[in-house]
Formats: C-alpha cells, structure tokens, sequence
C-alpha cells in the first residue's frame, strides 16, 4: 500500500537548490544560477522539452536570498538546522520507499505461497518466491546502504561546521587583535600628540618670559637713563658761581657732573 508524500521542511536549502556549498562566494551563486536558469527558464529551453515552474522558481528564490549579504547572514545563522531537518526529511523518504519495496516483496510472498497452495506448479511457485526473496534482501541492503551514506554525509556536515566555526572564532580574534592594534597605536599618537602640545605650551611659556624679562630689562634701562638725564639736566641748571660738592669716594675735581655706579674718569682741556 502507498504511503502519503512527506512534507517537505518549511524552509529551503538554497545552497543545494543552486548545487553549491556554504563556503560559495558571490561569484560561484551567479554562475550556477546562470546554468540554472538556462536549464529551467520556458525562454531557454529547448523545443518539446517540458518546463518545471516550480524548479526554476526555487532556483531563483535561491538566487535572491544569497545574493543578498544580509537575508544571506540571517539564513547561515539558521542553516544548521535547515540542514538537518532536511536530512531527516530525505532520510524518511528513503525509509519510506524502503518499506514500499519490502511491501511489494511481501506481497509476492503472499502470491507465491497462494500459488503454492493452488494449483499452480511447484517451479512457478519456486521462481516467484526467490523473486520476493531477492527483492527483499535488495531493499534491505539499499536501506543499509543508505542509513550508511546517511551517517557519512551527518559526519562530514558536521565536521565541515566544526571546521567553519573554527575559522569564525581565528577570524574574530584576529580582528579583536586588530582591533586592539589600532586602539593601541590611536592611544599612542594621542599621547605623542599631547606630548607635543605640553613641549609646545611649555616653549611658548618660557618665549613669553624671556619677552618679559626684556621689557623689564629695556624699561629699567630706560628709566635709568631718563633719572641720569634729568639728574644731568638739574645740575646744569645750577647757578655758575654755586660750589659743588664732591661726591664722596671721587677723587676727581668737581666738573658739575654726578659720579653713578662704576669709576669716572677727567681729561683736563688746556688753552
């Protein structure tokens, strides 16, 4: 008796729909899709061949979905599980064509023994039950068979994900290695950049005092040569016939000029 059709998963693989793997770079999804399409588009197909709708609608929904980087990141998230519900999908499938054959072989068993019983002859009998026999041992052995190729294909998914995670994490801490580079090396120029502007403010500090202390300098200069003139001016303003009187410690005769800081010196004029 025929079992009903299983339903197929809710969700796509997109990559075995386009016949690639996960690892398929932009590139590789437009070119198997061009194939694709050439094989199920009614425009490329040749005359008289029939046209599968819905084959090329699924190569096309696949198309779209990987194309795009970020529907393309949300579905690898999740594509694990897609994986695996439709590996248990064709698992059953293959179970379920399994049984369709070990019922078919029983059947024949059915007969064989009903001609036995019959009848018919005892060779037809003999050929109809090897028949079954073989049939039987046929379907278990492709059910072996495939629960084999079943379990190697999980190890070898399950492997290659291993394998895909590892490179995710190296990737990570590279860029977190980077990452840590960059902010390091920006840490580093800021703290030569401040460096700089204390050198520069320190420098621009001391040009300041340096300034400072020249005007301080010129206007004592100043201020002392206006009191020696003035001082100068005063003296000469005195009467002709007043008598000056010596500044103390100057052994020079009084010539009505102020002895200041240092030694002076007379040169007498004769004639």
């Amino acid at each position: 008796m025929d079992q009903p059709p299983l339903a197929e998963p809710e969700t796509p693989d997109y990559y075995r729909d386009l016949g690639l793997r996960r690892e398929a770079t932009i590139q590789e999804i437009k070119v198997n899709f061009r194939k694709l399409a050439k094989l199920y588009h009614p425009d490329k197909m040749a005359p008289g061949a029939q046209m599968d709708a819905e084959d090329f609608r699924k190569v096309r929904k696949a198309y779209e979905i990987l194309c795009d980087e970020a529907q393309r990141r949300r579905y690898d998230q999740m594509y694990t599980t897609v994986q695996e519900q439709w590996a248990e999908y064709r698992r059953l499938q293959e179970a379920q064509r399994v049984r369709e054959w070990l019922e078919r072989a029983e059947d024949k068993r059915r007969r064989t023994r009903a001609a036995e019983d019959g009848a018919g002859g005892a060779a037809e009998a003999e050929r109809a039950r090897k028949a079954a026999e073989e049939e039987r041992l046929a379907a278990e052995k492709r059910a072996r068979e495939t629960s084999r190729r079943f379990r190697e294909w999980m190890a070898e998914e399950r492997s290659r994900e291993a394998g895909r995670r590892a490179r995710e994490k190296q990737e990570q801490a590279a860029q977190e290695r980077l990452r840590k580079q960059m902010e390091d090396m920006a840490e580093e120029r800021s703290r030569a950049a401040a460096k700089r502007a204390r050198e520069e403010q320190e420098k621009a500090a001391r040009e300041r005092l340096a300034e400072t202390l020249m005007r301080e300098r010129q206007q004592a200069f100043q201020k002392n040569w206006a009191d020696m003139r003035r001082q100068a001016e005063q003296d000469h303003s005195e009467p002709t016939g007043a008598k000056r009187q010596p500044s103390p410690g100057c052994a020079h005769p009084q010539l009505g000029w102020p002895r200041k800081n240092g030694s002076a010196s007379y040169i007498a004029h004769t004639g």
